[in-house]
């Protein structure tokens, strides 16, 4: 192919016609910036190819993690409410001694238990959201969220580890019970002792209030990262497999978050039975193509926050330190109330 070139520009030169030549000249110049243009085309074309078939295997670890982390979370929320419900049990002196004695649960409420959760992925993916696909983009504030629900998470877990060091120093040096009972073979005085500590102790009480009022706090995070992650599978596969309202409705269900029970503005009838954290940071979708101005009240009808939720809008409910307290939220256009959700443990709101 050179040669057929080179001889037409040779003919050009012996024949004289140098005007053609230098226009064959620089066509040739032309082809070849086209065919290098071309090439450079092709090339990072391909390289986009190779980045976005990387990404997506960024993406399948991501949301392998955050499946697992759903788990973990849900396991441990699972596991505080059932030690916070038998702790007002024996607050309240309603645990018997023959109820104690058959669970051995009720003998170890104040403990260190914290979530066994990866984030690995996440804070690599933060690390890199330059290099985000714009279709992925919408991930990133997620991602950045659920790592200070982490952080938080993390602070108030050395706080009420505190507490617990504390509690078992008191142990050691006034229950000469406490060694005996690591090995769980107690003789039946020291098995009285341990029973009338648990179920009477004044002092054990205070510790167990001060407990579960502390774990309260980790459990409000806790709740945190579970709603920051069911937030990031859902955008997930929003962005995958196009999931709408109904799809993300029938994915939280999987972990059994199912949406806040929906009421007209003028219903006066409030639950308040089911308020362990109703409203903590729960997830938010506006699955509908307007604007809503969203107003918590507590259930005396008193206002606790305003907030904004745009059109298919999906993000966990901005913090506030007196979300668990609430219990009804309104939905309102052009200041009139439109809607109201009644809160509820393991919910979310779903505006459809």
């Amino acid at each position: 192919m050179i040669k057929f070139f080179r001889k037409i520009r040779k003919n050009l030169l012996m024949e004289n016609k140098t005007g053609k030549y230098f226009k064959y000249a620089i066509g040739e110049i032309v082809l070849v910036v086209i065919g290098i243009l071309i090439a450079l085309s092709l090339n990072n074309w391909n390289e986009k190819m190779n980045q976005g078939t990387n990404f997506d295997k960024l993406i399948d670890a991501l949301e392998n993690e955050i499946i697992e982390n759903i788990d973990e979370a849900n396991y441990e929320i699972k596991w505080y409410r059932i030690t916070q419900l038998n702790a007002s049990k024996i607050l309240a002196n309603k645990i018997s001694r023959k109820q104690f004695l058959e669970d051995r649960n009720l003998r170890s409420l104040i403990e260190i238990n914290r979530l066994d959760i990866n984030s690995d992925d996440v804070s690599s993916l933060v690390n890199k959201q330059e290099d985000f696909p714009e279709n992925y983009k919408v991930l990133i504030p997620h991602l950045k969220n659920y790592l200070k629900f982490e952080k938080r998470y993390n602070n108030n877990q050395l706080e009420y580890g505190k507490q617990v060091t504390e509690y078992d120093n008191f142990l050691i040096k006034t229950q000469p019970w406490y060694a005996s009972s690591y090995s769980k073979v107690l003789d039946s005085i020291a098995l009285n002792k341990q029973v009338d500590f648990y179920l009477e102790n004044p002092i054990y009480k205070n510790f167990l209030t001060s407990y579960i009022d502390g774990y309260s706090y980790s459990l409000r995070e806790m709740v945190g990262i579970r709603s920051a992650s069911l937030v990031i599978l859902a955008e997930i596969k929003r962005v995958r497999e196009n999931f709408d309202a109904d799809d993300i409705k029938e994915l939280f269900s999987q972990y059994n978050i199912t949406p806040y029970t929906e009421q007209a503005c003028d219903d006066s009838k409030v639950s308040t039975d089911d308020f362990n954290d109703p409203s903590t940071y729960l997830p938010l979708l506006n699955a509908t193509n307007q604007t809503k101005n969203i107003q918590w009240e507590d259930y005396e009808n008193n206002l606790v926050k305003k907030i904004q939720l745009k059109p298919g809008e999906l993000k966990v409910n901005p913090v506030s330190k007196r979300m668990h307290e609430n219990a009804l939220i309104k939905i309102f256009i052009n200041g009139k109330c439109t809607m109201k959700y009644q809160a509820k443990t393991n919910g979310y709101l779903l505006i459809q």
